[in-house]
């Protein structure tokens, strides 16, 4: 264990007043420079969950990474979340697509054997 982190030492570590006066006149504090955050990115969730219905092979990959992108917002990785963000874009409206064009493709079929 270090030496300066003895929980039971922690009384020696008390300065006085004057003296923690006598120590801000020396070094002064500096001001505060606030900066603002980047808004989390989107992590596409529901229409995730939507293309669940289309095409599911690649609608678990858009899942997936919508969660991670949630998951990096969350510990503030602002390029993974972006990253994240954009495969579960992708997978997604992939995902619909393939979907819509497969259900299309097989009512055109049905339609012309019946006829």
């Amino acid at each position: 264990m270090a030496t300066g982190t003895d929980p039971r030492n922690l009384e020696s570590k008390v300065i006085p007043m004057q003296q923690a006066l006598q120590i801000q006149k020396v070094y002064p504090m500096q001001p505060v420079v606030l900066m603002p955050l980047n808004p989390p990115e989107k992590d596409y969730l529901f229409l995730s969950i939507i293309s669940l219905f289309f095409c599911i092979l690649l609608a678990i990959p858009a899942l997936l990474f919508s969660i991670k992108t949630r998951e990096a917002n969350l510990l503030g990785n602002q390029r993974k979340a972006q990253i994240n963000s954009r495969w579960a874009l992708a997978f997604s409206v992939s995902s619909i697509l393939v979907g819509s064009t497969m259900i299309v493709c097989s009512i055109v079929l049905t339609s012309l054997r019946e006829s």
